[in-house]
């Protein structure tokens, strides 16, 4: 959890109007106090969710679970020969 009493950088960031307006429609809204706060929230989320431990359990998650398809295509394709679509040389 964000600790708030961590010393704290500003960091200045260019939004376009649209998004700046739904900033300020969340903040309007109570879901952030300040405009500050949900940017700090967001980055906070995205760097979480892009940090090497979340991309590798993506990948554990998604790979993890065999797919019948997939498996049945690589089973599909193995037993397929080259050589079925040569003319018989015999």
């Amino acid at each position: 959890m964000y600790d708030s009493y961590t010393m704290s950088v500003p960091v200045t960031t260019r939004l376009d109007q649209s998004t700046v307006e739904a900033v300020d429609r969340a903040v309007a809204s109570g879901c952030a106090a300040t405009r500050g706060a949900l940017v700090s929230k967001a980055v906070r989320t995205w760097l979480a969710d892009h940090s090497e431990e979340a991309i590798l359990a993506s990948y554990r998650q998604r790979y993890s679970n065999p797919e019948t398809e997939h498996d049945a295509l690589i089973a599909d394709l193995a037993a397929f020969s080259a050589g079925a679509c040569l003319p018989d040389q015999t």
